[in-house]
């Protein structure tokens, strides 16, 4: 009987051992954010004769609803930098203080009706000088690729 009592408590602490270690109390792991890039060749715009050119990268995340943009340059010094809108409306302005020098490095939040947009390849991007107010070079942002994973917005 004694043994019996034994093996029973031996066998109660294993089960509670077990109970214990497979507990549900560890964090759920964060998702890897889905990223969706865009790329754009910044040429001269059409009449300037400009010799400058650029590129332009940005990086929409998904989950966040977030995006970060790196434009590169030369041959320019840019007064004002935005993202437009195909109908030149302009979207995302570039603090002026950030677009005299390359690269340019700037996170926007980004609500439903510009991602439908971005995602279409609707926005360019525009850089103005002195010499050409209304944009020495452009490009369209088109869409390159997608990385990542576990959650996203359907877009």
């Amino acid at each position: 009987m004694k043994s019996l009592l034994c093996f029973t408590a031996v066998l109660l602490l294993f089960f509670i051992g077990i109970s214990c270690s497979n507990s549900d109390d560890s964090p759920t792991p964060t998702p890897t954010p889905v990223i969706v890039t865009f790329n754009a060749a910044l040429t001269p715009v059409s009449g300037t004769g400009s010799m400058a050119s650029g590129n332009a990268e940005l990086k929409y995340n998904q989950t966040a609803k977030t995006f970060e943009i790196t434009v590169t340059f030369t041959g320019i010094t840019p007064k004002h930098g935005h993202i437009h809108a195909a109908d030149g409306a302009i979207v995302f302005p570039f603090p002026d203080a950030v677009v005299g020098t390359s690269p340019i490095k700037l996170t926007f939040d980004i609500n439903d009706a510009q991602i439908t947009e971005l995602m279409a390849n609707h926005y360019y991007v525009n850089l103005h000088t002195d010499a050409f107010p209304t944009g020495e070079i452009s490009g369209t942002l088109i869409k390159a690729g997608t990385s990542g994973g576990g959650g996203g917005g359907g877009y």
